[in-house]
């Protein structure tokens, strides 16, 4: 398992449009992907958990990752919360 936290900036708020792109980040990697943002912690392959976190620019996000390519995965999604929105 692999952690990392990142400062939010992909945008003013998260989006849903920003939610895909975490979503998408997931189906691209074997490992399993949390996000923690505002006392929540919810898998990165749930279109609607995603959207259920409320986070702001500015926010500390933290990003989980385990399993095979645990650390691509993490990079990768801490990468779009990051404001480097392709991932």
């Amino acid at each position: 398992m692999v952690r990392t936290e990142v400062v939010f900036q992909c945008g003013d708020n998260l989006t849903p449009e920003i939610a895909a792109r975490l979503a998408q980040v997931a189906e691209r990697h074997r490992a399993k992907l949390l996000m923690e943002c505002g006392g929540k912690r919810v898998l990165l392959d749930s279109l609607i958990g995603i959207l259920s976190v409320e986070c702001a620019r500015g926010t500390t996000v933290g990003v989980i990752a385990e399993g095979e390519d645990e650390q691509a995965a993490m990079e990768s999604a801490a990468a779009v919360l990051a404001g480097r929105c392709d991932g």
